[in-house]
């Protein structure tokens, strides 16, 4: 590998650690891409570029790279996360809209699947149930659950570990394990 691709590769890879927290709250599958195929990348091609002929100064100023694009993720990341969240929000505005229209008024909870309705209390139409059904396929959306408090979109969720956000339906503002994101949207991240 000659010494200009090594540097490209490195920072490609350094690039694509820190951009992939812009899919974090929207795709964790390309999230989870980014971010390990960006960090064996440059694990990879910063061992070589140790282990290499290259000159003391050249490892030295390859480790600052590395540890400024560190420092770079680390205050970047935050801001990215919640922007990956707010991009969801404005690109699937229309279909947010219209589940929060249909359920905003409901009382009880409603759980909505993928291919299923727990509608314990009979309080939705068998119009409003197909439209959720469409609504939830368009959105991408794992759950939707509209409790008294809000309307839950599960974006993301493995094993004890949900992501998601809120439409906050209740007055007030929520507890502090909600983040504010816009208007009544908060970001709900739980660790069951």
């Amino acid at each position: 590998m000659t010494r200009k691709i090594k540097h490209i590769g490195l920072t490609l890879g350094l690039l694509s650690v820190i951009i992939s927290f812009l899919f974090f709250g929207r795709r964790q599958g390309t999230y989870q891409l980014l971010l390990f195929g960006g960090l064996l990348i440059s694990l990879v091609i910063y061992l070589t570029i140790l282990f290499s002929k290259e000159s003391t100064r050249s490892k030295l100023i390859w480790t600052i790279v590395i540890l400024f694009s560190v420092a770079v993720q680390w205050l970047t990341e935050p801001i990215f996360v919640k922007s990956s969240y707010l991009i969801f929000l404005k690109s699937n505005q229309t279909e947010l809209t219209a589940v929060n229209q249909i359920l905003i008024n409901k009382k009880g909870e409603i759980d909505i699947f993928n291919d299923r309705i727990n509608d314990e209390n009979g309080i939705l139409t068998q119009i409003e149930k197909d439209n959720l059904l469409k609504l939830r396929q368009k959105l991408d959306v794992y759950i939707i659950t509209k409790s008294d408090n809000g309307i839950y979109y599960g974006l993301w969720g493995f094993l004890d570990v949900r992501i998601g956000i809120t439409y906050w339906t209740k007055d007030g503002r929520p507890d502090k394990s909600y983040h504010t994101l816009t208007d009544n949207w908060y970001l709900h991240l739980t660790n069951n």
